[in-house]
């Protein structure tokens, strides 16, 4: 694998999520030069390749920034490779939550296993639609350990990756994955307005936080033919 794509992968990876704040100046060249030991022809390579996916763009005598929003709005997936929710994925569109259900209460076996928790261990349950630019995008099913932090509905209604990690020093850094496809049933049929039975594509998630904790079993459904994944693919030489 070319040195200057692994740059590029890295500092992707970075700017989603959000390690480099949209809206603010990337590091210098002369910072990623040192980090990665390569010249500056090798990393402007790596610039260029962020700068056509519309990562990045640069000001005359300013420097390089962060671009604080997409210009080409897509109804691709959330890159399958990076640990990030629909608000990193998808930033400065319209998200909003809509809470179907939310309740605490013991976990299942499969909750244990998936969670590392013992059977008398409370977690919370919640159930919501995730609406992209005024349309139903996704239904989530999510099961998380109590302890954790306090969760209200109103903390649902927005970025719970953000909350997490603002009030309890929570980051998502690494997520098991199991992708299938399925039929939707009467509840996720009716809260992305299908027929009941359609295809659907699942996402089936354990998430750790930095200190490799499971702290999220979830599944995630979204409409087969409005959704699409990304996946980065490299082979180290």
């Amino acid at each position: 694998m070319y040195k200057y794509r692994e740059i590029y992968s890295d500092i992707k990876k970075d700017i989603l999520t959000n390690h480099y704040r949209a809206g603010t100046l990337l590091p210098t060249q002369e910072f990623f030069s040192d980090k990665y030991k390569v010249s500056r022809v090798t990393l402007k390579k790596a610039l260029i390749l962020l700068e056509n996916e519309g990562l990045i763009f640069s000001k005359q005598g300013s420097g390089t920034y962060i671009r604080s929003k997409i210009d080409k709005i897509t109804n691709e997936l959330l890159p399958l490779d990076l640990p990030i929710g629909v608000t990193y994925s998808h930033r400065d569109q319209n998200i909003k939550s809509k809470i179907l259900y939310f309740d605490a209460r013991l976990p299942s076996l499969e909750e244990q296993k998936q969670l590392l928790l013992n059977k008398t261990d409370p977690v919370y349950e919640f159930k919501r639609l995730r609406i992209l630019n005024g349309r139903a995008y996704s239904f989530e099913h999510v099961v998380m350990p109590t302890y954790i932090t306090t969760i209200t509905e109103e903390i649902l209604e927005g970025s719970l990756y953000e909350y997490l990690r603002q009030v309890a020093k929570l980051q998502l850094v690494d997520a098991q994955r199991v992708i299938y496809a399925d039929q939707a049933s009467k509840e996720v049929s009716t809260g992305l307005m299908i027929d009941e039975h359609s295809p659907v594509l699942v996402i089936e998630q354990t998430a750790y936080d930095q200190k490799g904790h499971a702290f999220e079993f979830s599944k995630s459904y979204f409409i087969s033919d409005q959704t699409k994944f990304s996946l980065d693919i490299h082979i180290k030489k």
